[in-house]
């Protein structure tokens, strides 16, 4: 056995440590880098999320405890690099939150083409300009139409039957309508007892919707007036329709009678909107209801300041009429060239007592405009032809009077004549062969004049075509614009004896009452 001296003692070498703790060094080195990036990480991602969140953001956030960061040392300790919370929060100026505008001008909004005016393929009846509101109607889908109607007037409001439709439409005071569809067939019609003095139980497909329904009669009242057949004109639009009265002589194959010609008849003139609306030429609606109109004004004093009367068209119940923009093709005292709508002169204001009826007098007219003056188309019925004297006094027989006020606003409320104002005569001559012409008013100017146009005649009516120039009226051709109004009236004369004189006068206005008060004429418009 060898002893241990025998044996040289070696110091010893360094050695590796076993595999077994080479590992765990590896592992502590790869932890140790992990949390680094980990922490660096949630570092960036919180500054990065106050940023987005703004002011108070991070102190509103939960506190999330990070054991290393960048920039801190083993101990913990801040260095200069540190995210401190002032630093963590952005200040105002770098949020998107609302701030002072910048002293940098902002660029100017960039000007947008209005969008482009829509086109009607359908044109507008001129009639109608005066109501016209493309907004609520839209665009006409067909030309005005000549139906056979029915009408009544009730204390608060109306009720309107049309043939081609075969419905009563009920027109409320208020501005609202509604549609009736029962049909009467003749059955006996509930009675509501004797109406009061002076107004009258509606009859017939009227009475029975009046009848039958209470809230009806509520609603409307007794009727003012009987029914009455006239011809209406009508043209239907987008959203609802348009119907004015047309003095036509029939438009029934039975040649039924068209009350348009009585001398209490009040044109009719109004718009029914799809969406339970309706506007009349003698009522503009408010959203919630009637506008209550304006009282009448004295004519010797104009109305206080805070007066809401239109001072760009006369009473409508004077008249509203609109001349078409063009003329005829030959002025030869046929009417073939004359498209548009008739208005009715039959209002008897003077010799009602020598008046027999329409046969007797009644009249209708059109009217058109061109750079060359106003043209005007008058066809009478007269079942005694009788001319007046030449001169001055050819009033006193059968002709036709034009009044005129070329400046309606100025002096809307004189009720006396002055320069802008004019009277002009119409009248065949002694055979009813031609047409004279003589100008009364202004009295500057008084002085007879031969009109372009003729006159034709038959047995118990005649027709008067002509034009007058705008001199007449001291205009310029070049001041004309669409949508100008005028104060504008036409009166026919008759004499059925063999002495001259003014029998009877009739009126597109029932207001007129003398030649020279301009506040009882009409309005006209000049269309498109």
């Amino acid at each position: 056995m060898a002893n241990p001296e025998d044996f040289e003692i070696i110091p010893d070498a360094p050695s590796e440590p076993p595999p077994s703790r080479r590992s765990r060094l590896w592992l502590w080195v790869a932890g140790a880098v992990v949390l680094f990036i980990f922490a660096f990480a949630v570092g960036v991602g919180w500054a990065t999320l106050t940023d987005r969140l703004g002011p108070g953001a991070a102190t509103e956030a939960p506190v999330v405890a990070v054991t290393s960061q960048p920039g801190r040392t083993p101990t913990g300790e801040a260095t200069q690099t540190e995210l401190t919370p002032s630093a963590q929060t952005p200040t105002p100026e770098a949020t998107p939150s609302p701030a002072p505008a910048s002293p940098t001008p902002s660029p100017s909004p960039t000007a947008t083409e209005p969008p482009p005016t829509r086109v009607c393929p359908v044109p507008l009846d001129g009639q109608f300009t005066v109501l016209f509101d493309p907004g609520a109607l839209g665009c006409p889908t067909a030309p005005t139409s000549i139906v056979w109607a029915a009408y009544e007037r009730f204390e608060r409001g109306a009720m309107v039957w049309r043939s081609d439709t075969n419905l009563t439409y009920i027109l409320y005071n208020d501005g609202s309508w509604e549609l009736s569809n029962l049909a009467w067939d003749g059955r006996e019609i509930p009675t509501r007892g004797e109406p009061p003095p002076g107004l009258y139980r509606p009859e017939r497909g009227f009475g029975y919707v009046w009848a039958m329904r209470d809230d009806v009669f509520a609603r409307l009242g007794w009727a003012t007036m009987p029914e009455k057949g006239f011809c209406a004109a009508i043209q239907p639009f987008e959203q609802g329709f348009a119907l004015a009265s047309a003095a036509v002589p029939s438009c029934t194959p039975e040649n039924l009678y068209n009350h348009v010609f009585d001398a209490d008849w009040r044109p009719l003139l109004f718009t029914l909107l799809n969406g339970g609306r309706w506007r009349s030429a003698e009522t503009t609606w408010a959203p919630g209801g009637a506008t209550p109109a304006p009282p009448a004004a004295s004519p010797q004093a104009p109305p206080p300041a805070t007066s809401t009367v239109d001072t760009s068209t006369r009473p409508v119940q004077h008249g509203v009429f609109t001349a078409r923009r063009g003329q005829p093709s030959a002025l030869d005292g046929r009417f073939d060239d004359w498209p548009g709508p008739w208005y009715p002169i039959s209002a008897v204001v003077q010799g009602r007592e020598q008046w027999s009826g329409p046969s007797d007098l009644s009249a209708a007219f059109q009217v058109m405009w061109a750079p060359e003056g106003l043209y005007l188309a008058v066809a009478v019925n007269d079942d005694v032809l009788r001319a007046g004297p030449d001169g001055s006094n050819m009033w006193q027989g059968d002709g036709v009077e034009v009044h005129f006020d070329r400046l309606l606003a100025e002096d809307f409320f004189d009720a006396r004549a002055n320069d802008d104002d004019t009277q002009i005569g119409l009248t065949p001559n002694e055979t009813f062969v031609y047409l004279r012409g003589y100008r009364w008013l202004p009295l500057a100017g008084e002085a007879r004049f031969d009109p372009p146009g003729a006159v034709t005649s038959g047995p118990g009516q005649y027709a008067i075509e002509a034009l007058i120039p705008w001199l007449y009226f001291d205009i310029s051709p070049a001041e004309l614009l669409p949508g100008m109004r005028f104060g504008f009236n036409v009166s026919v004369n008759d004499n059925d004896g063999d002495v001259p004189a003014q029998q009877t006068v009739i009126s597109s206005s029932p207001a007129r009452t003398t030649y020279n008060n301009p506040t009882e004429w009409g309005t006209l418009a000049l269309g498109n």
